[in-house]
């Protein structure tokens, strides 16, 4: 499984229904229990709409050739908070602050 793939099947999440569905619909009222997920939503399709910036590929091509950087990559996919614990790694670091870079 490769990066693109990870963005285009975020907010299946398992259990929640069809693909980008509120993975939350059997929560009470169909709520979603950590409030607004909206945030959540613009979150996701702005990481898909990246995957059509050059740059964002010429990035994650290179993260592809070590598994240690693409481990990174798909932590903090899924956990924005771990970029903090990768941005010391001289190793992985410098790929992160590229990828930001280039989706700014």
């Amino acid at each position: 499984m490769d990066i693109g793939d990870i963005l285009k099947n975020m907010g299946g999440m398992g259990g929640g229904g069809a693909p980008g569905g509120n993975p939350f619909a059997g929560a009470a009222g169909g709520a979603n229990p950590f409030g607004g997920g909206a945030g959540m939503e613009d979150a996701m399709k702005a990481a898909q709409a990246a995957m059509g910036n050059p740059k964002v590929q010429k990035v994650l091509q290179k993260a592809q050739s070590n598994p240690k950087v693409m481990q990174a990559v798909q932590e903090c996919m899924s956990n924005p908070m771990a970029m903090t614990k990768y941005m010391s790694d001289p190793e992985v670091g410098p790929i992160l602050k590229e990828l930001q870079e280039a989706m700014m």
